[in-house]
């Protein structure tokens, strides 16, 4: 049986519906991951372009990744803005986080409340927040209850059992933290009998 050229035509026509259709595809393929990033991909990205010097960029992908609700970009905005002296806007990021249960979100609003910035500054309430991130093992946090304990600060009364204790615990989670030379565990040697 003889076939026509229009049904060739068709059989042509036909064929190349379907490479296009194909390469369609795999294009799509290829670009929509880029389009449809998630706020954990926007989140890798705004670290890299900050690294690279490109903060216009890093914060409108932590912006979306923030909107989005992660809580890792919301801090990373939080501490951005900090240090733009953007304070009122860092609060509210930082006080998303934290509310997700973040402990660096919950950190760096102890912190604000502890400055004053953004907020009345309230040291119950930033001791609050910056003993919830040190109770997660937030390094910084249990820095920070250790030297609040050590000299008094954030309102509580000096404890060196306290101090120890925090300082215990970041030992044990910190294989590269230098012990406090002011600690009572481990008093520095009298020099020249002093």
């Amino acid at each position: 049986m003889k076939t026509s050229k229009k049904q060739t035509g068709t059989k042509h026509g036909m064929h190349n519906k379907w490479l296009l259709l194909g390469a369609l595809t795999l294009m799509l393929g290829l670009v929509a991951p880029l389009a449809m990033a998630g706020p954990e991909q926007d989140n890798e990205q705004a670290v890299k372009e900050f690294n690279r010097g490109d903060l216009v960029a890093s914060i409108a992908l932590w912006r979306k990744a923030a909107n989005a609700g992660y809580a890792p970009a919301q801090v990373w905005l939080g501490d951005v803005l900090d240090k733009s002296e953007e304070d009122a806007e860092a609060v509210e990021w930082y006080r998303k986080a934290a509310a997700q249960g973040d402990a660096a979100g919950e950190y760096g609003l102890g912190q604000m409340y502890a400055k004053g910035e953004g907020v009345k500054k309230d040291l119950v309430e930033a001791r609050s927040h910056i003993l919830l991130a040190a109770e997660k093992n937030h390094l910084p946090a249990m820095m920070v209850m250790m030297g609040a304990y050590r000299v008094g600060g954030l309102g509580v009364t000096p404890d060196a059992a306290q101090a120890d204790a925090w300082e215990a615990k970041l030992v044990a989670l910190s294989p590269t933290y230098k012990k406090d030379p002011v600690s009572t565990q481990g008093k520095p040697k009298k020099v020249n009998g002093k």
